[in-house]
């Protein structure tokens, strides 16, 4: 390894505890510094080249240092640089959100900005949860899939479903309850996944704020795949129970499976759809909450009758 890599690895091991790591690995594994990318490569201090094959968790769709991202960005440095979206607004805020309708589901009229997508997710939970509140019905409670990941901020750890990020919390989590997903891609799969939501459904309705899914395919439930069928009739089932759904579309918008966003599969609406990772090219931290005009309805009124949405980022837009 090159004098300048070893340099930067043990200077950071000094100072830097690394995300999703048991740090005690690295006295083994090493660390590979970084310093250009370009396209789908990254390279190191020694001019190594590696295949960004994971796209830095999911994020960078459109290659390294981008040309044209690269001038848009420089130029808004020189324009302005962040301003409150409480009370202010932004052209960009104003041309992302309506292209962003235009681009999703028909039926998704309003975007709320937040700053990652484990903060998406904890903004459609607490609004799917706070739009019953509003309609007089307490719902303290959310479905999910088995085997399903959305985050790892407490709200998104809750409604998850890989023991390895979720069983040292789970005193502090929101209640959640996970029925199976299809245990492969066959239709005969989904219909039988189908039958126990049905039940659950049936059962716990009144109970049940949302479903929450990772439309077709859970990322870190290790690429596992299920047929359109069960996310059409998951839409279908959780309209007629009153319960909202929210498709987690953080890791598989944006053309990650083939279409712009894995709904389109199933052609659904969902009533909530959280979008991050490729919105920006992994350029910025940047997630959006997309919903329905229906839904905001339920929060706009006088202040007076406290049904606003009170939540917000510093950098929320």
């Amino acid at each position: 390894m090159d004098e300048k890599n070893k340099q930067l690895m043990q200077l950071d091991l000094d100072v830097i505890w690394h995300p999703c790591t048991q740090m005690k690995d690295h006295e083994r594994l090493p660390l590979i510094p970084i310093s250009s990318g370009k396209g789908v490569y990254l390279y190191d201090y020694d001019n190594n080249r590696y295949i960004d094959a994971i796209s830095s968790w999911w994020v960078n769709i459109f290659g390294h240092c981008n040309e044209f991202i690269n001038d848009k960005i420089k130029a808004q440095l020189d324009t302005l640089e962040h301003v409150i979206l409480a009370g202010f607004t932004h052209k960009p805020a104003i041309d992302l959100a309506k292209k962003l309708v235009t681009i999703t589901p028909e039926g998704l009229e309003k975007v709320f900005f937040a700053d990652n997508g484990s903060s998406a997710v904890e903004v459609a939970l607490k609004m799917s949860y706070h739009a019953h509140l509003n309609k007089g019905i307490q719902k303290p409670l959310f479905l999910s899939l088995s085997n399903s990941y959305h985050g790892e901020t407490i709200g998104a750890l809750s409604v998850g479903d890989v023991d390895l990020y979720k069983t040292s919390y789970a005193p502090l989590l929101l209640k959640s309850i996970q029925v199976p997903v299809p245990a492969n891609q066959t239709l005969q799969a989904a219909k039988e996944a189908i039958e126990v939501l049905e039940i659950v459904l049936k059962q716990k309705h009144q109970e049940i704020a949302a479903m929450i899914v990772e439309p077709l395919v859970q990322g870190a439930g290790g690429m596992h795949m299920y047929h359109p069928y069960y996310l059409k009739e998951a839409r279908r089932l959780t309209k007629a129970n009153g319960v909202y759904l929210i498709a987690d579309e953080i890791m598989t918008g944006f053309g990650r499976t083939g279409k712009m966003f894995a709904c389109q599969y199933a052609q659904i609406t969902p009533d909530f759809m959280t979008l991050s990772k490729g919105l920006t090219g992994g350029y910025l931290p940047l997630s959006v909450v997309m919903t329905t005009d229906d839904i905001y309805n339920i929060f706009y009124c006088d202040y007076s009758e406290q049904k606003a949405f009170l939540h917000s980022h510093s950098y929320t837009g």
